[in-house]
């Protein structure tokens, strides 16, 4: 499913895709959450030091890319860092 809004059941998805890039990747989290603000989006992650870390990236650039190819995109390039907080 490719990305065509930022609707409550897209994020929603989006959301469940991060989860399961990151369970594939052995990261554990508390809580994790994707919201938009403006023209960006931002990934929330929570992890063992209960504090909240916040990762965002452009709205533009998700447009036409499907759900699992943005979660990969998104969070391969900061698993080291998330393994770190986890």
């Amino acid at each position: 499913m490719n990305i065509t809004t930022f609707d409550k059941p897209t994020l929603d998805l989006l959301q469940k895709a991060f989860e399961i890039v990151l369970q594939q990747n052995n990261v554990t989290f508390k809580k994790i959450g994707i919201v938009e603000e403006g023209e960006q989006l931002l990934f929330l992650y929570e992890g063992k030091d209960e504090k909240v870390h916040v990762f965002n990236w452009s709205k533009a650039s998700s447009i036409n890319v499907s759900i699992g190819v943005l979660a990969q995109s998104v969070l391969m390039p900061i698993i080291p860092h998330l393994r770190l907080l986890s």
